[in-house]
Formats: structure tokens, C-alpha cells, sequence
């Protein structure tokens, strides 16, 4: 995927997790710039509560949502 791309890619995803009411999910980003942005974006997103690397693979990133405004 080109950078370009990445973040609005990234940021649909973390919006079909919160509209289905998903609590988390994982991101396959790899090891590069996009690695190093996903952080940034993340933060600035509202939905988004945490998100941490698993200690098996700095490649993978879990993202916790907040969905105490989801309404159902």
C-alpha cells in the first residue's frame, strides 16, 4: 500500500470496528514509515482508547476502542 493510501485506510478500518462494536482489532503495518505514523494517527482519533504492539511482533498493532457512546 502506497503512504498515500495508509492512513485513510487505517482510519475506515478503525470505523468499521466501531460501527459493528467491535472493542478491538489488529493492524498488519510492517516495519517502515507507515509503522511509524500509525501511532500519530492513532492518538488523534476519537474512537481509539489505546493501542500497544503484542510483544511476539513489533509488526502488529492492537487497537482498543471506546465504544462508551456506541448506541444500540
Amino acid at each position: 500500500m502506497r503512504f498515500d493510501e495508509a492512513e485513510s485506510t487505517v482510519m475506515k478500518f478503525v470505523d468499521q470496528l466501531y460501527y459493528h462494536g467491535e472493542s478491538s482489532g489488529r493492524i498488519i503495518h510492517g516495519f517502515g514509515i507507515i509503522a511509524e505514523k500509525l501511532p500519530e494517527w492513532l492518538r488523534n482519533y476519537p474512537y481509539v482508547k489505546s493501542f500497544e504492539h503484542p510483544p511476539f511482533n513489533q509488526g502488529i498493532t492492537l487497537v482498543f476502542l471506546d465504544l462508551s457512546n456506541v448506541k444500540t
